[in-house]
């Protein structure tokens, strides 16, 4: 598939058609870089995507108060 730069502002842009953001499952964000000089899209893999969606803060109320310090942390400290 060919298709043209445009004009955007100061730089330059292309429109990618539904089909092809269809077919690599992009939704907002993608990953550009260059290989072998050629330009490679791909969808952007967020770290740490939903990890939180299911947090119930009223569970985290106190998430250190069972833990107990060790008697060797009990000695005094010499610097």
């Amino acid at each position: 598939m060919q298709t043209m730069l445009r004009k955007i502002g100061n730089s330059r842009g292309i429109i990618i058609p539904s089909s092809i953001i269809e077919q690599l499952n992009i939704e907002n964000e993608v990953d550009m870089n260059i290989k072998d000089g050629t330009l490679v899209l791909k969808p952007s893999n967020t770290l740490r995507k939903g990890w939180f969606d299911n947090y119930n803060s009223n569970d985290d109320v106190e998430p250190l108060s069972e833990m107990t310090d060790l008697e060797s942390e009990q000695e005094d400290w010499e610097w």
